[in-house]
């Protein structure tokens, strides 16, 4: 895809702007200046999600859209864990996922309908020493319905952008629509279903007519993807796991939403320590079952306390040093250098406003919380992060 002195030429402009590269460019009348500009783009743009391909001087980056879809390497390597057997990758696009399932021993068929990025993800997969991958070229529903093959699993991650190329969210908005996979799962064959962070998981369950497990993948507190998981032995009623990526031991919670119906909260006021649940929990709905030995701030306010501190809790734990009103003169007298992270939680006014109303700095090691009580009042808790 790159010849040696295009190869050499990225890696000695890796760290520079690219617009002043793309200014530049009569200065490198042999060189196809915008390709590489791309390539360098790209590989400042990926450093980080997919360090072991920008590692590689000689893997091609394709154009930006397949960039935005794809996979980070930490959580491609999470499915791969999921996975086993004959796989099909129905919506290939860059490779990523393909390559980390073949590296973790799958023999994989990668599906992708536009020719001229399944002809680079081919060479990429070369390139990487990938393992066993067939690439093929075209309509992957079509493909899979004349395939004889059966499958261990079907790994579908549709495009989230309509005709128009605006966002949607929806599994039968996407393409291809996951639910007319739905024939295919059997006693031998299983379902997984990447989809946007932002999809409603109750509705998709119903959409799927059920599945078996639901993971919602984090890393750093953060909500990658939500994984869908169709099995023959589907339910309505799935087990739900939060993953976070960024621990040793990654299953962080665990629940089904029937045992969250049935769970019953106490509320109280803020006592010595206070809890934020992670984003993955908030994400799962799980707003009973997190708080489990400890008291609620409200029913609307995610916010959990304790006298005891609980060092088990799914998500971050604070020590309380002051609680009061929302005003300058209390804040500032709290307060120490005026700075601090700010959470808002069932509040009127957002973070923002109240660090600028206030006039205070961002970060630190102190944490402001302005939340609603359960008697509906506006309280503030200055408090500071357990390790």
């Amino acid at each position: 895809m790159l010849r040696e002195n295009e190869i050499q030429f990225i890696q000695e402009n890796l760290h520079r702007d690219p617009v002043a590269i793309a200014l530049e460019a009569a200065n490198y009348p042999d060189f196809d200046i915008p390709v590489l500009v791309g390539q360098i783009k790209a590989r400042q743009k990926l450093k980080d999600k997919m360090p072991s391909w920008v590692a590689n001087e000689r893997v091609f980056f394709p154009p930006s859209l397949a960039l935005e879809q794809s996979s980070s390497e930490e959580t491609a390597k999470f499915k791969a864990s999921l996975l086993s057997g004959k796989v099909v990758d129905l919506t290939g696009g860059m490779g990523l996922d393909s390559y980390a399932f073949a590296k973790v021993g799958c023999e994989v068929d990668y599906i992708e309908r536009q020719e001229n990025l399944s002809e680079i993800t081919a060479f990429n997969h070369a390139q990487l020493n990938a393992g066993i991958i067939r690439h093929h070229t075209g309509d992957s529903l079509k493909w899979l319905s004349e395939c004889a093959e059966l499958f261990d699993f079907i790994y579908i991650d549709p495009a989230r952008r309509d005709v128009a190329g605006n966002k949607v969210v929806l599994l039968q908005n996407c393409e291809p629509n996951a639910l007319e996979l739905i024939p295919y799962i059997n006693e031998k064959t299983s379902l997984l279903i990447k989809t946007s962070p932002l999809l409603d998981l109750d509705r998709a369950t119903k959409e799927l007519q059920g599945v078996e497990k639901i993971y919602i993948v984090c890393l750093k507190n953060e909500v990658k993807e939500l994984l869908f998981l169709k099995t023959k032995q589907s339910s309505e009623d799935p087990s739900v796991e939060v993953i976070e990526l960024s621990q040793v031991d990654s299953l962080l919670f665990k629940g089904k939403k029937s045992t969250e119906s049935a769970s019953i909260c106490d509320f109280g006021p803020v006592s010595n320590f206070l809890y934020e649940p992670h984003a993955g929990v908030l994400k799962g709905g799980f707003f009973k079952m997190v708080g489990k030995g400890l008291l609620k701030i409200a029913s609307n306010t995610h916010l959990y306390t304790s006298e005891i501190l609980h060092t088990n809790f799914a998500g971050r734990a604070f020590e309380v040093l002051a609680e009061g009103p929302l005003e300058k003169k209390w804040i500032h007298s709290v307060l120490p250098g005026l700075q601090a992270n700010i959470s808002t939680r069932n509040f009127p006014i957002k973070a923002d406003e109240i660090r600028k109303k206030f006039q205070l700095k961002d970060g630190g090691e102190f944490t402001l919380f302005a939340f609603r009580d359960q008697a509906n009042k506006n309280k503030v808790v200055l408090a500071k992060k357990i390790s």
